[in-house]
């Protein structure tokens, strides 16, 4: 009997697996509210035209690669990363199943946890698409003494907003949030929007596009730090302290 695979991001056991789930009707909701050029930052263009039809973007197919780059990032088992989601490409195979690309950012990702290539498993239904990945392990990943493919959880644990008169923007980026989480009734400046899963990995995007409208800014979604919108104290010092006088 073979001997089990190891995950070296998770130490030994089995293989670390990733699965994801997407809603179609939020997948609608997105490109009515943003049209099909929103997702331009998720899909690159083979990408966007694996999924186009002569009507336009298939929803489903759109849904069923959103959930695989999701499932495919949960197998490299990083922490404080955003996934890099044009640097993990869900493309269809000749015979018509989904294969994975890793390139750049996720790559290297993929390396650190001893990660050769990642397969997807994707299924769809009338109203979610449901992804599974499953990792191809290589040699074990070789960490420097820093740790450097982690980083602390709660870096900005204690921020708080430097004043007490929230501003503009960050009161619209408040009431974003509350908008798509009606079961809470406030948000403390120094609550973990990440931890608590506030902003997930499809609202992320949404989330970036809000910031560019309120901040005047634009944002390059690759090179974001996760610190840099951990809380609302921190967003409020990165995008809007100009404002709070």
């Amino acid at each position: 009997m073979p001997a089990r695979p190891t995950a070296a991001a998770g130490g030994l056991g089995w293989a670390n697996l990733g699965m994801d789930i997407v809603s179609v009707n939020r997948v609608r909701r997105l490109m009515a509210d943003h049209g099909e050029a929103f997702f331009d930052r998720m899909l690159d263009s083979g990408e966007l035209a694996d999924c186009r039809t002569s009507t336009g973007l298939d929803v489903l197919s759109l849904c069923g690669r959103i959930a695989a780059k999701e499932a495919a990032f949960k197998t490299l088992r990083v922490r404080n990363r955003f996934l890099p989601w044009l640097d993990i490409v869900v493309r269809r195979s000749e015979g018509g199943w989904p294969l994975v690309e890793l390139r750049r950012s996720a790559a290297a990702m993929a390396a650190a946890s001893g990660i050769t290539e990642i397969t997807v498993s994707i299924s769809h239904d009338v109203d979610y698409a449901v992804a599974v990945a499953a990792p191809i392990l290589g040699d074990s990943p070789v960490v420097d003494a820093a740790g450097a493919r982690d980083t602390p959880a709660h870096p900005h644990e204690h921020d708080t907003v430097r004043s007490t008169a929230m501003s503009d923007g960050l009161q619209q980026v408040k009431d974003w949030i509350l908008k798509r989480h009606p079961e809470r009734e406030d948000i403390t400046p120094d609550l973990d929007l990440i931890e608590n899963r506030l902003i997930d990995s499809l609202s992320f995007v949404e989330f970036v596009f809000l910031l560019e409208q309120l901040s005047g800014r634009t944002i390059e979604m690759e090179t974001l730090e996760v610190d840099a919108i951990r809380t609302l104290g921190a967003i409020d010092s990165n995008f809007f302290c100009a404002e709070v006088k």
